[in-house]
């Protein structure tokens, strides 16, 4: 089983899927953010790292789906993401061509068996972006992230037809200091998979 989550930057993914791994035992993906070696110079110059930065984040999100054939996962990301950060950068033609076939060797994949779509308004996102102060996004505004978050909901319209999607609120959601917000998202996910997808062996929260 695989889930995936999407959502803008600081909706609280990681959060989620640190929890929810540490709940239930799925074994957590996380995008490579500590690690990713153009993400730092995209911040300070857009234009010029966005072909390296979105083309790291596939890459990895590819390699990360090839490599977790068996077993049950919670990814805090997904193609969804990275497509709409991709949609946003203002790529060249050149460019674009090479996420065309990165996105053909994803679809050839087996799509996940749940994508949770985070939704939380645009001003909201901005003060938790504040709030965890990372200093490569303190440059962000309020109108990148409305335009992020009408992109992903675009992006999550396209495959809703066949990667079984449901949309959670989570404007009023604390995934860091309320469990009983994380044990809430759990019961949504087990609404949605399939009854042998869900029985996936529980930890006891203390």
């Amino acid at each position: 089983m695989r889930i995936e989550l999407c959502g803008p930057l600081g909706i609280g993914k990681t959060t989620l899927a640190q929890n929810l791994s540490a709940i239930t035992g799925w074994q957590l993906v996380q995008e490579p953010v500590e690690n990713h070696p153009f993400l730092r110079p995209f911040y300070k110059s857009p234009e010029k790292f966005a072909f390296e930065k979105n083309l790291f984040f596939l890459l990895d999100y590819l390699h990360q789906i090839k490599a977790r054939a068996d077993g049950n996962f919670i990814f805090d990301h997904s193609a969804i993401v990275h497509r709409s950060y991709a949609a946003l950068n203002r790529l060249a033609p050149s460019e674009k061509g090479v996420f065309a076939a990165l996105d053909t060797a994803i679809e050839s994949m087996e799509p996940p068996d749940l994508l949770l779509n985070l939704i939380c308004p645009s001003d909201v996102i901005l003060s938790r972006i504040v709030k965890r102060g990372r200093d490569f996004e303190t440059g962000v505004d309020v109108s990148y992230v409305k335009a992020l978050n009408d992109e992903m909901q675009r992006q999550v319209e396209a495959v809703a037809h066949y990667i079984p999607t449901v949309a959670v609120d989570a404007a009023g959601l604390d995934f860091e200091s309320r469990p009983q917000d994380v044990e809430k998202v759990l019961h949504i996910i087990c609404e949605h998979v399939d009854s042998r997808a869900a029985t996936a062996p529980l930890r006891k929260t203390a």
